[in-house]
């Protein structure tokens, strides 16, 4: 026996498929799904009651072990509440970055401790490599799929004790892997975007009482249309802005209820100012790094310059609309060495 592991089952064929292959390699293997948001109506949605059963039929189909772990009061109030706030202030949060360090994996890990377990495992996308003897968490194979940045809030004591068993398979290799065991999960459809969320994220903040305040399109100084609420928009947005200038224009930022456009050229930033860092490996006062500042693979080139809690990153080639409130992680090569939270952008 290779030793006691925890699974997250999400309801979802990754963390299926996780389990199905630790069984196979041996491990004593136990699964729990983490409920977080009841409320959620969508079936597929991998935090909510429409997925329990989804994942209890997985244990049940290997044989193993099934707890259900509620945090959904926590989750409403630190999660959902951090979601609302920030969009409240016009910044763009990214609640899966705390999720995973304060609720879902850390909910594995308060199980774990109390069945004795040596590992917790995931159906992430993430595979783990080497800094100078410090183990430290990498890019899946399939970079489509890779999950990495979503894990650079999470304490570096836990990477030791994580597992990754898709990491290093492609999302159609795990389909196929889901397939031939018959898993109740295979043909399962991926769950998308936030899973406390029904349909437009606006509708969500509008219906727990997030109202909508008009204001103006600025570009250039002079005002170019009107709004009906800055957390309709986001830096970066070019389109549904329904502003005709005869070129394109995205947003750049917000100011006193006002909705400042620019040209391409004028939300490229040459630098950022990071906060509220987590290392997972911290290579010094000044490296170079590629920087990731939002979900997907784009990294942009930098040199990055840490304090105390903070770090200067001025970007090699300008970077595409940065944004407050969004995570930006820094690694070498596909080593995830940690991040922390846009503060600042400078153009």
């Amino acid at each position: 026996m290779k030793g006691r592991v925890i699974v997250g089952l999400s309801g979802g064929v990754d963390s299926s498929v996780s389990a199905y292959l630790l069984k196979l390699q041996g491990y004593e293997v136990i699964t729990a799904y983490v409920l977080l948001y009841k409320e959620a109506q969508n079936p597929y949605a991998c935090c909510g009651l429409g997925s329990i059963q989804f994942a209890r039929r997985v244990a049940i189909k290997l044989g193993l072990e099934f707890y259900e772990i509620d945090y959904s009061e926590g989750f409403k109030r630190d999660i959902v509440g951090y979601f609302i706030r920030e969009y409240s202030r016009n910044r763009t949060p990214n609640p899966c970055l705390f999720c995973n360090r304060d609720y879902k994996i850390r909910a594995l890990f308060d199980l774990a401790e109390k069945l004795k377990a040596d590992f917790v495992a995931t159906g992430h996308y993430i595979t783990k490599g080497i800094i100078q003897g410090v183990e430290v968490m990498r890019r899946g194979v399939d970079k489509k799929k890779d999950q990495s940045y979503f894990m650079f809030r999470i304490p570096r004591e836990w990477i030791p004790r994580l597992l990754f068993p898709v990491g290093e398979l492609t999302k159609e290799e795990v389909r196929k892997i889901a397939l031939e065991a018959n898993l109740p999960t295979a043909r399962k459809p991926e769950s998308q975007d936030l899973c406390f969320i029904d349909g437009d994220y606006r509708d969500f903040l509008i219906k727990h009482n997030v109202e909508p305040k008009g204001g103006k399109f600025i570009y250039k100084g002079r005002v170019v249309g009107e709004h009906r609420g800055s957390f309709f928009y986001t830096v970066g947005q070019r389109r549904g802005l329904n502003v005709s200038l005869g070129k394109r224009v995205y947003v750049k930022g917000f100011e006193n209820g006002d909705v400042i456009l620019d040209d391409l050229e004028g939300v490229m930033a040459k630098a950022i100012l990071v906060e509220d860092l987590n290392w997972h490996f911290f290579p010094g006062e000044e490296f170079e790094a590629d920087v990731q500042v939002r979900a997907g693979i784009q990294t942009y080139k930098a040199l990055v310059k840490a304090y105390e809690n903070s770090a200067y990153v001025e970007f090699y080639e300008k970077a595409f609309a940065p944004t407050p409130g969004q995570g930006a992680a820094f690694y070498f090569g596909d080593l995830l060495l940690g991040g922390g939270t846009i503060e600042k952008v400078f153009y």
